[in-house]
């Protein structure tokens, strides 16, 4: 069987005509390596929030080396607006809760997460304290919601603690994998937002990957923090970060998760796909579209061929 002719079969079956890079690698060797619309192995593609996974490794990384003391830590201690008495539960908010999306600040995505609240907080020009006047409408770490106010304050805080979020990330993650990425976009006000779009004024610099530097994510992950001899994150840390939290078993520490899979997830058909008993990782990139595509049926059909 050649699996990239089943590959190519199958994503033409479908009609699947956005994606853009498809990588099978297990044990050791990549068994598949498909790419279209003019991609090959060096061309970079927009990887939404995975990003908000590679930010839960720098945050894993921030704790491995002290400059958090735990995921429990208050994060009015980082972020002087949670720190304002404006919300009676501003101060219940730990770092463990964004991290699972759990802060019970109010948030709507919106339809194809075309957002009025984040065009409400862009318009603000004061993005962390427009999210501390957001009503807390549940109590933190009671209540799942998936949306961009915690990744925003995370990436805030990051910046407390270690700088600058992007060169603690590039110097401690991407550099030791051999990962060469554009600088992430960060707001007139200071604050990374690392699925920017490049639109409603925004630069169009945004996260961006080959799929070979999102294999490399994996493989980490699957290595338990082992890249080419050299330990870049705590075994504890990913453990952690692939388990399930306690308001969403399918959800981990910025981390999807399965039965037997954990992964990255960006809108439009980004992934990054880990499954430890077929010791293998899939990988898929498309271009975004209104639609909001996934293509989870390519990863399983993918991975169901080994």
């Amino acid at each position: 069987m050649n699996l990239n002719i089943e590959i190519d079969e199958y994503i033409k079956k479908k009609h699947y005509r956005q994606i853009n890079s498809v990588l099978l690698w297990k044990d050791d060797e990549v068994l598949a390596k498909r790419y279209y619309n003019g991609f090959d192995e060096n061309s970079k593609n927009v990887i939404k929030s995975v990003a908000k996974s590679i930010m839960s490794i720098g945050i894993g990384i921030a704790l491995d080396k002290g400059f958090i003391k735990s995921l429990d830590e208050p994060i009015y201690h980082f972020i002087p607006e949670f720190n304002e008495d404006r919300e009676s539960f501003h101060k219940f908010i730990t770092i463990r809760h964004l991290l699972t999306m759990t802060s019970g600040i109010y948030f709507n995505g919106g339809v194809h997460y075309h957002c009025p609240m984040l065009t409400q907080m862009r318009s603000s020009g004061k993005w962390i304290s427009h999210i501390a006047d957001c009503a807390i409408t549940n109590m933190p770490g009671t209540k799942y919601n998936y949306k961009e106010w915690d990744v925003i304050l995370l990436a805030k805080l990051m910046d407390h603690v270690c700088g600058d979020m992007f060169d603690f990330i590039n110097d401690n993650l991407y550099k030791p994998l051999d990962i060469k990425s554009d600088r992430w976009y960060k707001s007139p006000c200071g604050v990374y937002y690392s699925v920017a779009n490049g639109d409603e004024g925004e630069s169009e610099r945004t996260s961006n990957l080959t799929a070979i530097d999102m294999l490399k994510i994996g493989k980490l992950f699957l290595n338990g923090g082992v890249y080419n001899g050299r330990r870049i994150i705590s075994e504890s840390y990913i453990h952690q970060a692939v388990a399930q939290s306690i308001c969403n078993s399918g959800y981990g520490l910025l981390w999807w998760r399965g039965e037997n899979w954990y992964g990255c997830r960006g809108y439009g058909g980004q992934s990054i796909t880990v499954v430890p008993d077929k010791n293998a990782i899939l990988v898929t990139q498309a271009t975004p579209t209104a639609r909001g595509m996934g293509y989870d049926d390519v990863i399983w059909y993918c991975l169901d061929l080994v």
